[in-house]
């Protein structure tokens, strides 16, 4: 398997220096502050590392905001080992979060961790010196890069956050909450920004990321925006200007679909899993205590496993309903690859059953057996995909009905995903044709949530709530219109500020 070159696992740099009096004050030789960090080149590569790693720190338990987001969508129920096991979790399934819940401020605490990292190295590494000054734009558009992936995530999200674009202290730290429409510019500017210094390719340096990355990430932005707002453009960018970021990405052929959809993940595997022709933009992982590891794969595995030498045993969260595995019809190769009938590939007595226990599970992102070096061992090297080549298409394909000009048709685009899953035949490309082959394609991968949410409430609604016996019984709150509650600890750190944070509505 290819061995990815950056390995995201710096801790967050605490830069500063404390006052004292003047009869103690010495020069300080060993400590990293502000006035001796920021030197060299060396440096700003620490910055950038530190930078990424917020894409991936993990606070306890699983802290993958993916597998939320399939929790509250209509792809999983929480499962687990009982009623009362996860009931966190399952307050996303049920629709019934509450502001206490850790995670929030977990994604929260997360996020603007990242987001003060990449403004503080954006403040300091100009001043710095490059042999190469290419390389020093490179390193600044990856910056803005990661600082509106974070953004992306947590305005989904949240909503109604704060905006901050420079590094600032407690005593200025009453920025309030901004308009989602200010975030979104921000966002479409660091986006825009990142694509002119942005390389094509990083062979070599794989974690890194791509002109082609930004310009993928941009138009999901762009396609929830326009969505859930019911708006025809978003704020900072326009539909012609993002059909020919998807169209440049397509014609320039730096990325395809890889032959068989099995091998994307390391079920299948196969070397393809990591770094593929495919993957436009995938998070690094790595397991026993070589970087960072994937918590919510354990979470995946089926409870109390045995005589299996393919799959290793988890905790039976996310199992899928009998009437989700029906949505793939037989032919489709992505079926198999994706949902693990459990009763018929390892045997009804060579696990437990788990809490509303379906008999399926989700594949893409199982535990496996040869990664399980000890008993205690609980992570898992599988990359986190973030955007794939075969979403590129189906973005050109929907955003090619919308009015987008493309070199192609839509209907090229969308049979060109179909193919690959096994089809020989394709209907005529319609909205409702390209949602329903995104939720086959990218299942558990963290997107169908999104999509419902940009559809409007009502067509959430309708997927999400359903008439299931209980523990299966899902009713989605309409008030919240799908965002999620601020952190109440965050709510009451700001209280005593002058723009205090407001809660969502709905919490």
């Amino acid at each position: 398997m290819k061995k990815y070159i950056l390995h995201i696992t710096m801790a967050l740099l605490i830069l500063g220096a404390t006052a004292c009096d003047d009869y103690l004050e010495v020069d300080n030789h060993t400590a990293t502050t502000e006035d001796n960090f920021y030197q060299t080149e060396e440096d700003a590569y620490a910055a950038l590392y530190a930078a990424y790693n917020a894409t991936t720190d993990d606070k306890g338990g699983t802290n993958e905001f993916e597998f939320f987001l399939n929790m509250c969508s209509d792809d999983m129920f929480t499962g687990g080992g009982s009623s009362s096991d996860g009931t966190d979790i399952r307050r996303f399934e049920k629709h019934k979060m509450l502001a206490t819940d850790w995670q929030h401020d977990q994604f929260w605490w997360r996020g603007y961790v990242g987001i003060y990292r990449t403004n503080v190295a954006m403040q300091k590494i100009p001043d710095i010196t490059f042999e190469d000054e290419t390389e020093k734009a490179r390193i600044m558009a990856e910056l803005k890069f990661i600082r509106a992936y974070i953004y992306s995530n947590l305005v989904r999200m949240y909503e109604n956050i704060p905006l901050i674009t420079e590094p600032i202290t407690l005593a200025d730290a009453d920025v309030g909450q901004a308009h989602p429409d200010e975030v979104y510019e921000q966002i479409a500017s660091d986006y825009l920004a990142a694509i002119e210094d942005l390389p094509e390719t990083v062979e070599g340096e794989e974690g890194r990321v791509t002109k082609y990355a930004a310009q993928a990430m941009l138009a999901r932005v762009y396609l929830f925006y326009t969505g859930f707002y019911s708006q025809t453009e978003m704020p900072g960018v326009t539909l012609n200007t993002i059909s020919s970021l998807l169209d440049n990405i397509i014609e320039d052929k730096h990325y395809g679909l890889v032959d068989n959809f099995a091998d994307l993940w390391l079920v299948s595997g196969s070397d393809e899993a990591y770094y593929s022709k495919e993957h436009v933009y995938q998070i690094p992982y790595s397991y026993n205590g070589k970087g960072a590891s994937r918590g919510d794969v354990q979470f995946y595995g089926l409870r109390d496993l045995s005589n299996t030498s393919t799959y290793a045993a988890g905790w039976g969260f996310g199992t899928i309903h009998p009437d989700v595995y029906s949505i793939f019809e037989p032919a489709d190769v992505r079926r198999n690859a994706t949902i693990l009938d459990a009763n018929s590939e390892v045997g009804e007595n060579e696990y437990s059953n788990s809490y509303q226990h379906t008999g399926y599970y989700f594949k893409k992102y199982t535990p496996l057996s040869r990664f399980v070096d000890d008993p205690a061992f609980s992570g898992h090297p599988d990359g986190r995909t973030v955007v794939r080549y075969a979403d590129v298409l189906l973005m050109a394909a929907e955003l090619s009905l919308k009015g987008g000009t493309f070199t192609r048709s839509a209907q090229s685009y969308y049979e060109e995903v179909r193919a690959r899953a096994g089809f020989s035949t394709h209907p005529p490309v319609s909205a409702d044709r390209i949602f329903e082959e995104r939720r086959k394609e990218f299942f558990g991968e963290g997107l169908r949530y999104w999509d419902l949410l940009r559809r409007g409430i009502d067509v959430a609604d309708a997927a999400i709530s359903n008439n299931y016996e209980a523990p299966f019984d899902v009713t989605f709150d309409k008030a919240t219109r799908g965002v999620w509650p601020i952190a109440d600890v965050q709510i009451q750190l700001s209280s005593s500020s002058s723009k205090p944070l407001k809660q969502n509505a709905g919490y």
